[in-house]
């Protein structure tokens, strides 16, 4: 990778890059299933996501769902269903997150209900009630990545709960700015549009790493910048990211490998 040495920004996203956890999603469907008609789904519910999320399933990580019509397809491009509206606007399977999201409209839980059930997950994996942990040794990495001009971490988490969230990882410190409610996909074009202005960067030199491609990776793409994709799961995007990862270790040797090319160019 001869790019490296060409970065100045870096872009984070929260869930799924800071951290990885591939069980707080049964907790947050038994929190949005268990009561009334809908406990009897939740073991069948469960048992699809599980299937999905190891690809075993005719859908994936990578399709898009349309609830107007509860059908799937692949492809980047969102396709218009003749019932589609503002109100049931097609999801993109980006990760374990999105796929629960997809649940609950599929089985029509609302909005009140999802928040309620999201706040509760984010509250017991701070208290250590799932496979949540911190990786101190990815934190160092961002820690010494001294090399590049800006380290900034965008997240869709409402300010409120991503703050004290992000402050249990140990990881506020970390980053130049964060923005939280960043309103991605869209959010993330504006904010890379507005950052290259203001910075005076080209595209080429801003890299946005996330596991959620049609939110952390399309909009940078678009605009030409630098990608990486970290997912523990198969994906049916065979879109051409400029860098695969699976684990956090991965993601910290890499970044490790960025801080070294910066090095050697100085």
């Amino acid at each position: 990778m001869d790019w490296l040495h060409e970065i100045e920004v870096v872009l984070f996203d929260l869930d799924g890059t800071l951290y990885q956890d591939g069980t707080f999603y049964k907790r947050y469907l038994e929190l949005l299933f268990k009561e009334g008609s809908y406990a009897a789904s939740l073991g069948e519910i469960l048992e699809e996501m599980e299937l999905v999320l190891e690809g075993r399933h005719t859908s994936s990580i990578g399709d898009w769902y349309y609830p107007s019509t509860d059908t799937w397809s692949r492809g980047e491009e969102v396709k218009v269903e003749p019932n589609q509206s503002a109100e049931t606007p097609a999801i993109y399977a980006g990760d374990a997150w999105s796929l629960v999201s997809i649940f609950t409209v599929k089985h029509g839980i609302g909005e009140v209900k999802r928040q309620e059930s999201f706040q509760q997950v984010r509250k017991e994996m701070l208290q250590g009630s799932s496979s949540f942990e911190r990786h101190a040794g990815l934190y160092e990495a961002i820690r010494q990545l001294s090399g590049v001009r800006l380290k900034l971490l965008l997240t869709n988490s409402p300010e409120n709960t991503g703050r004290e969230f992000i402050a249990a990882l140990g990881a506020s410190e970390l980053f130049t700015d964060i923005v939280y409610g960043a309103g991605k996909p869209v959010g993330m074009e504006h904010f890379m549009s507005e950052l290259m202005k203001r910075e005076g960067l080209r595209p080429e030199q801003i890299l946005s790493i996330g596991d959620h491609a049609w939110n952390d990776l399309y909009p940078v793409r678009k605009l030409g910048g630098h990608t990486a994709w970290i997912s523990a799961y198969p994906s049916s995007d065979t879109s051409p990211w400029d860098v695969r990862l699976t684990t956090l270790d991965e993601l910290a040797s890499f970044l490790v490998d960025i801080q070294q090319s910066k090095h050697k160019h100085i």
